[in-house]
């Protein structure tokens, strides 16, 4: 017993002396520091790089646009096809990529290269390779693709529809540069119509911000938001507790900075942080001003929505062929129209895209109660068959040429949004 007892303190005493020693190993002044306070290290601080200041030039380009980034899209049945993003320096284009590329239910930016549909990415590659270096002029190559871009497999490059690129790019330029790389020229028309207007920002296969104010005497008044949509929220919606709150309220400064302001300070969308305050961790600077900017000169392009007096009938000449264009609004594209001009005559018009309250109208069976909606978008069509362009200003006034029919009468028809997507066809050329 006295032997048990005595191994039991030999154990004792080694188990003390290690503990002991790696006590020492692990508190030696080369390890840890004196102060106890000391021991966490605060975490490492990120600093965002804010964007420069955006400066403002006296005189518009050479080339008629501004050096810098630009955006845009071709839309067509109810979905985003195309969305470009290119560079432009001296009127020369590079960079160019898409930012979307979606036909038929498939993702061409995600495919495989082991996919059927793969030589259709490889050959819109292609034209994006073609532009590289080339000048706006060389855009018109696009109208006959097969001169540049290969046959793949199956797929000519004749047939290729190089003419959705045309149309998205054409776009982007409309839209006016959306991150310059040099001064910028504050260039608007002199005059237009006083009235309600209504534009669209989209990218990346989403409606993102959609933006309704009104023009009086060239004064913006009563800017507001009809889609605010960011990386999968909401923010027409969102809640005050949410985290990502601040971005809303940014982009209500952004309106309310507007408020009473001459139409040319939308330009003032480049250097936000000028009037939009740090909210959180949300930078007045990094709120992406030039969303609004391109939304508010699409509103701007399309002429007035709903006129508060008469309006401004001067329009083209157009050269003759076929044309396309859309209307969008609140998250969804309503209209999308397809019409040739002859002459500076409409002929051949039709739907391509005819949707409201989550209804297709292009698939609208006659007993149905909202039938009598798409025989009078009909009467529209007919109306104009025929008619030189001047005749698309008729729309505001649907109900000179439109029937009632049952509880729908033609005065109340929103032929307005069918007028927004022909001068957003005429706007983007000839397809």
């Amino acid at each position: 017993m006295h032997r048990m007892f005595g191994k039991k303190w030999v154990l004792l005493i080694v188990f003390v002396l290690i503990g002991a020693l790696m006590f020492a190993t692990a508190c030696s002044p080369a390890d840890q520091p004196d102060d106890p306070e000391e021991v966490e290290e605060p975490e490492e601080t990120v600093e965002v790089e804010e964007p420069e200041e955006v400066l403002f030039a006296s005189e518009p380009p050479a080339s008629g646009y501004n050096d810098g980034t630009y955006r845009g899209t071709y839309g067509d049945r109810g979905d985003q096809q195309v969305s470009v993003q290119f560079t432009l320096t001296d009127g020369v284009m590079s960079n160019m990529g898409y930012r979307h590329l979606y036909y038929g239910a498939t993702d061409f930016r995600q495919i495989d290269e082991d996919d059927p549909m793969y030589g259709i990415k490889e050959q819109h590659e292609q034209i994006a390779d073609y532009l590289e270096g080339k000048t706006l002029d060389d855009l018109e190559d696009l109208y006959e693709p097969e001169n540049f871009v290969d046959d793949v497999d199956t797929f000519s490059g004749a047939t290729i529809r190089a003419n959705k690129v045309y149309s998205a790019i054409q776009d982007a330029l409309n839209r006016g540069v959306y991150s310059p790389s040099e001064p910028v020229y504050k260039g608007l028309p002199d005059e237009y119509d006083d009235g309600v207007y209504r534009g669209l920002f989209e990218d990346g296969g989403f409606q993102q911000l959609g933006v309704q104010f009104a023009l009086e005497d060239g004064i913006i008044h009563d800017v507001s938001f009809r889609q605010l949509f960011y990386a999968e929220t909401d923010f027409t919606r969102i809640q005050e507790e949410d985290f990502m709150y601040p971005v809303k309220v940014q982009h209500d400064q952004m309106a309310e900075h507007l408020e009473g302001s001459p139409v040319e300070d939308i330009f003032d969308l480049f250097n936000p942080q000028e009037f939009v305050e740090d909210i959180d961790t949300f930078s007045g600077a990094t709120i992406r001003g030039n969303k609004m900017f391109s939304a508010m000169k699409d509103a701007l392009n399309r002429g007035v929505y709903s006129p508060t007096d008469g309006v401004t009938t001067d329009i083209g000449p157009y050269p003759d062929g076929r044309y396309r264009g859309v209307f969008s609004d609140g998250g969804d594209q309503q209209v999308g129209i397809q019409f040739h001009l002859e002459d500076g005559n409409f002929t051949d018009l039709s739907f391509r895209r005819l949707d409201y309250a989550n209804i297709d109208f292009m698939d609208i069976d006659e007993d149905e109660d909202m039938y009598p909606v798409l025989l009078q978008h009909q009467q529209v069509l007919e109306y104009l068959e025929g008619q030189p362009l001047e005749a698309a200003f008729d729309l505001y006034e649907p109900g000179e040429f439109v029937e009632d029919i049952d509880t729908y009468t033609g005065a109340t028809l929103r032929a307005n949004k069918v007028l927004s997507a022909i001068r957003d066809g005429l706007n983007r050329g000839i397809y």
